[in-house]
């Protein structure tokens, strides 16, 4: 079987920690685990390792950003196999390891493998996808699409990960770049596998909440992804068809998040955020 290790971006998350971490120790069972703290004012790396002897926390400082710190902490940590995990995740017994075996045994193109990730009023994230569609990319559990990891939980092999180059930094602070991630990797014929055993739930937004500015951003990266994999003539085409009525029903519905990301897009790609910055 494969060495695993395992790491968590963390950010003011030591209260999720305190909640979480325990479980996510019992059932990686003496696996290296690293935690990275993006930057955090709670206290995390002062109090982190006292709480957690046997973890290993990294401090990162500077702007915040998930996929910063997704991509040191993979550098940092050791093993074949890396386990993302978030600091809201609670593993059902078994989980892990029955994941690891699904990805061991899934064959030469299985590049990731992701467990059932349950989510409160929501589904199952573990089936994710992201599709095009009337000039815009969407991301659903159902439906057909290109299957990317769930930036909750996922393993992924370390060679490939390193092929890909992590996370793309584009989409700091965070969204969508564990949706591009799983694009990239479809490109090179490479497949996610799914674990059949146990699952784990996921508490959802614990760290970034459900606010204006948080959906915003949402909307702004969707953008940024749509730039990177659907800019083609003809998609272009599509979108500009299509966004005058996608505009209007975001007014009708009073979703201001659409209109703001997309000026917030059209801002950082004038700006010159269209090559990939990485780090």
């Amino acid at each position: 079987m494969s060495l695993m290790s395992a790491v968590i971006p963390s950010r003011n998350g030591l209260e999720l920690l305190r909640r979480h971490l325990g479980g996510m120790l019992r059932e990686l069972g003496g696996v290296r685990l690293v935690v990275v703290d993006d930057g955090s004012s709670d206290g995390t790396s002062a109090e982190g390792p006292g709480l957690f002897p046997d973890v290993e926390f990294i401090r990162r400082d500077g702007p915040p950003g998930f996929c910063h710190a997704v991509n040191l902490g993979f550098s940092k940590a050791g093993g074949d196999l890396v386990l993302l995990l978030n600091n809201d995740i609670s593993p059902c017994p078994g989980a892990f390891d029955a994941l690891r075996s699904t990805l061991d045994d899934g064959g030469p193109d299985a590049w990731a493998a992701v467990p059932e990730v349950r989510r409160a009023g929501f589904g199952d994230e573990g089936l994710m996808r992201v599709s095009f569609r009337h000039g815009l990319a969407r991301t659903s559990a159902q439906g057909r699409g290109c299957p990317y990891p769930c930036g909750g939980c996922a393993l992924f092999r370390r060679a490939s990960w390193e092929e890909l180059g992590g996370l793309d930094t584009r989409f700091a602070p965070v969204y969508w770049e564990d949706a591009d991630l799983g694009s990239r990797a479809a490109a090179r014929g490479w497949r996610i596998v799914r674990s059949t055993g146990p699952g784990v739930l996921h508490h959802h937004a614990s760290t970034m909440g459900t606010t204006l500015s948080s959906e915003r951003l949402r909307e702004r990266n969707r953008f940024v992804y749509m730039s990177i994999h659907h800019s083609s003539m003809r998609d272009r085409i599509e979108t500009m068809l299509w966004l005058p009525l996608h505009a209007a029903s975001a007014a009708v519905h009073g979703r201001r998040e659409f209109m703001l990301g997309l000026i917030d897009f059209l801002k950082w790609r004038s700006a010159g955020g269209g090559g990939r910055a990485d780090g």
